[in-house]
């Protein structure tokens, strides 16, 4: 069911409040305002232009119900929704972000009790005669005085036959073919997540004398996606075949890659154990953040039946270049959700900022959402956010020899170092490797002595990776070889992954 007869449902049963949450709002005005019994006065308030008659029954009210006040000249809230009173039988009235003066953070403590208590006071007054308030804004935390008042609405974004109608339409009004159903699928998925009126000017301006730049529109939409707190859009140019080792955790996202429920999106939460400190244990968080965001994180996560991977290991081991790496290979956007960025002072903004953030991750990877997550301790985490990542959690152990050496040719190759001797290695992270052909190629000395100015974390962190080490034995998959982890002992003392 479509916004408008969401609405119309809502005011046949003499609704008074409705909130819509919509990423469009004034998009959903026009709809609703034409949608919405023909005849109904209807009037739209905003702080900067005041009041404005939507229809002709609008303007006819606006006089006698404002006692000769300027319509453009009322931008106090408070006041707005002491005129509405004085609205005739069936009035539509829009608010349009009328939240900003009520919700948490809005910067205002006094006006936002006023502006409260202005909607409550509303409430049986419209409702005794079918006028209803309809405030539309891209999301809103309802005071506890009006909670139970106010019914909540969400306008969707676009579907995808709808981004292909304003791709065909932008097409057709500048005389270009329509595009073949590759490219138009091609430039959907480059839209996806934007509300129509945004989907509609980035494809407007890249749109060339040949059709649509598909890289100029998905630049666009990065930016625009990434307006949302927490929120950024990978544009890396990692690949699997630029990573050394972990074959068996790259063996396995290429079958999720070429099996029957590609992921349309991929989400990548690095330190997840970081942003979400605090949210269950006994020392938790006392401001309630951490909890908001563990708890609407799984409550996403499972009412959108996502999927997803944890991966654990010490620094350097490549578990964020594997998990950055796995959007471009399935040539789907990766969304990195940073946990800590989505913290507000108060606990209704860090949830408000989450909703925000999934609504976009829902809009763009819609039902096939997969999640790769970081972590350093897994032991902080709970089991509810482990049972979440359904297909596994994964050890990333220091290189072995093997990797070791199909990892310093990627790194030599890309800074331009020549056939060196590759130095001493054994306590070497995929990292380091790196580091070592950054140190020299910069300071312009040799690979030997790159090394030598490198304490790799096998020394200065060997405890903690032996417990790493102790916690996944048995416990977690390999990301080198495939089966469960076990530790063992090769010639060179160190402890790696062996295929059980």
């Amino acid at each position: 069911m479509n916004i408008v007869e969401r609405v119309k449902g809502a005011r046949r049963v003499s609704t008074p409040i409705i909130a819509i949450r919509t990423p469009d709002p004034a998009a959903t005005l026009q709809a609703v305002s034409v949608g919405v019994n023909g005849g109904s006065p209807k009037i739209r308030w905003d702080a900067a232009a005041g009041f404005a008659a939507v229809n002709e029954e609008g303007l006819a009210i606006l006089e006698n119900a404002l006692d000769g006040a300027e319509p453009g000249t009322i931008s106090s809230p408070a006041d707005a929704l002491a005129y509405a009173k004085a609205f005739p039988p069936k009035t539509v009235f829009f608010a349009i972000n009328l939240h900003r003066y009520f919700q948490a953070g809005s910067g205002n403590d006094s006006l936002a009790a006023l502006v409260t208590q202005a909607i409550w006071n509303l409430r049986d007054e419209f409702k005794a005669n079918q006028r209803t308030l309809i405030i539309l804004c891209p999301d809103c935390d309802l005071p506890a005085e009006i909670v139970q008042d106010v019914m909540i609405l969400d306008e969707e974004l676009p579907s995808e036959d709808v981004l292909r109608g304003i791709i065909r339409e932008l097409h057709e009004a500048a005389e270009l073919p329509a595009p073949d159903s590759e490219n138009e699928g091609r430039a959907v998925d480059a839209l996806r997540g934007l509300a129509a009126f945004a989907a509609e000017q980035a494809a407007a301006m890249s749109l060339t004398k040949d059709g649509l730049d598909l890289d100029i529109l998905w630049e666009r939409k990065r930016r625009l996606v990434e307006q949302t707190p927490g929120v950024s859009v990978y544009s890396g140019p990692d690949t699997f075949e630029s990573i050394g080792g972990c074959e068996a955790v790259k063996g396995f996202l290429n079958n999720l890659i070429a099996g029957k429920r590609p992921p349309k999106a991929v989400v990548f939460i690095d330190e997840i154990e970081k942003g979400l400190a605090g949210a269950t244990s006994g020392t938790g968080d006392s401001s309630g953040v951490s909890q908001a965001l563990h708890g609407g994180l799984l409550g996403f996560m499972e009412d959108k039946k996502a999927r997803g991977v944890i991966f654990v290991g010490p620094p350097g081991a490549a578990k964020s270049a594997v998990a950055k790496a796995l959007g471009n290979e399935a040539k789907v956007p990766t969304i990195q959700l940073d946990l800590s960025g989505l913290k507000g002072s108060l606990v209704g903004q860090s949830e408000q900022n989450l909703r925000s953030a999934l609504k976009v991750i829902e809009a763009v990877g819609e039902e096939d959402v997969f999640f790769v997550a970081t972590c350093n301790r897994e032991a902080d985490l709970s089991p509810e956010i482990k049972r979440r990542f359904s297909y596994g959690t994964w050890f990333f152990d220091l290189p072995n020899k093997e990797e070791r050496e199909k990892i310093w040719p990627i790194h030599k190759k890309a800074y331009g170092i020549e056939d060196e001797k590759v130095p001493l290695d054994e306590e070497l992270t995929g990292a380091e490797i790196r580091n070592a052909c950054d140190l020299a190629y910069s300071l312009n000395i040799s690979l030997k002595d790159a090394v030598g100015y490198l304490v790799p974390v096998a020394v200065s962190g060997a405890t903690q990776i032996e417990a790493l080490r102790k916690q996944a034995n048995g416990r977690f998959l390999s990301a080198s070889v495939k089966g469960v982890y076990r530790p063992t002992i090769n010639k060179s003392a160190k402890r790696r992954a062996v295929e059980v």
